[in-house]
């Protein structure tokens, strides 16, 4: 049975995997993914649901609203008919999800990007190349030069999850820049001239 809106709920998928930088196709994926948007959205789903709307797990012909809602809110959306407003706009020839959201996949290898956040906090993160980046510069903030991580995109007004982050001989965890407000700016690092 068709999902009414099967070609939004998959290209919302399609957005959600390139926000946290992975395909979602195992069970691990699905408990990074539901992990994920209970940080993000404070708010929870089941790994269950998400097999469902993945279609990991056949069998369901619909999915609830409330549900796509939270998905749509995990990648910066009110809810889900502001997805649909954005979808029946830009449909699939627009790549980012809203004018400041800016994803890994688009930074060239090499190049800096630059995020602020609440209090006076500043980074540059130097992009090694899919979605892997090194702190270059740390103004007010815990991150220090040298700390490596993984992330998917960075999205104005929404916290900046840090997965696979290594700062010294710690082991790797998820860190999480801007709990309070989300980014403030965030923009490719042109180096000035001289």
């Amino acid at each position: 049975m068709r999902e009414p809106y099967d070609n939004e709920i998959a290209a919302l998928r399609k957005m959600i995997e390139q926000s946290i930088g992975r395909n979602v196709t195992t069970p691990a994926d699905f408990t990074f993914l539901r992990e994920t948007i209970a940080v993000r959205c404070q708010d929870t789903l089941s790994d269950s649901t998400l097999k469902r709307v993945w279609g990991y797990v056949k069998g369901y012909g619909s999915t609830n609203a409330t549900t796509l809602s939270l998905l749509a809110r995990c990648v910066g959306f009110r809810d889900w008919q502001d997805f649909l407003q954005h979808h029946a706009t830009h449909g699939e020839t627009s790549h980012y999800v809203l004018n400041d959201t800016l994803y890994a996949n688009d930074i060239a290898k090499d190049t800096s990007v630059l995020v602020t956040w609440q209090p006076d906090r500043r980074c540059r993160f130097l992009h090694l190349g899919e979605g892997h980046f090194e702190v270059t510069e740390s103004v007010n903030s815990k991150l220090q030069i040298g700390d490596t991580f993984h992330c998917g995109c960075f999205i104005v007004g929404q916290p900046l999850y840090l997965y696979d982050f290594k700062h010294g001989d710690e082991p790797a965890s998820v860190f999480v820049v801007g709990k309070r407000g989300g980014l403030g700016e965030v923009k490719i690092w042109k180096e000035p001239r001289l």
